[in-house]
């Protein structure tokens, strides 16, 4: 697999291009969390094998007698979701883009989402996932606005 290219910002014409699908979601997960190729996540085995009936899953034979099955999303914030990965992939574009706090009001709004309770569910599962040790590195370029450290000269 190729390794996916790193942009700073993606704007919504761009976002609207590199995920067309839930393929396209998919697969950019897949190269993202997993460069070298897919990992078990129980036993870390990289010698799993894709099944060809079934896009984005794998089978490890380390771990389980029959083989235990895995799919892309599993041990994300995403695994046991009704809701698209795209929907996903737009809510996290959402907030990341956001000037100021996005509420889950906000977010049932500009998604149409039917359910307060999906979006709330979805914003805090994408907030529990932005607080892995992982996040808290600063990556990238960090933008500050009008800011003053310091205070009156003493003495």
């Amino acid at each position: 697999m190729s390794k996916a290219k790193r942009t700073l910002q993606v704007t919504l014409p761009d976002f609207e291009r590199m995920f067309l699908d839930e393929d396209a979601c998919k697969g950019y997960l897949a190269a993202n969390r997993w460069p070298e190729g897919a990992v078990c996540p129980r036993c870390g085995n990289t010698e799993v094998y894709s099944l060809e009936s079934r896009p984005f899953h794998w089978q490890c034979e380390e771990c389980a007698v029959d083989g235990y099955r895995f799919s892309v999303l599993v041990g994300t914030i995403f695994e046991n979701t009704n809701k698209d990965l795209r929907d996903w992939f737009c809510v996290i574009h959402l907030i990341l883009t956001s000037k100021k706090r996005v509420t889950a009001r906000q977010v049932q709004r500009d998604m149409g989402f039917g359910s307060y309770k999906t979006a709330y569910y979805m914003c805090r599962r994408i907030s529990a996932g932005m607080q892995d040790r992982e996040f808290h590195k600063l990556m990238g370029i960090v933008a500050l606005d009008e800011t003053f450290i310091g205070g009156k000269a003493r003495r």
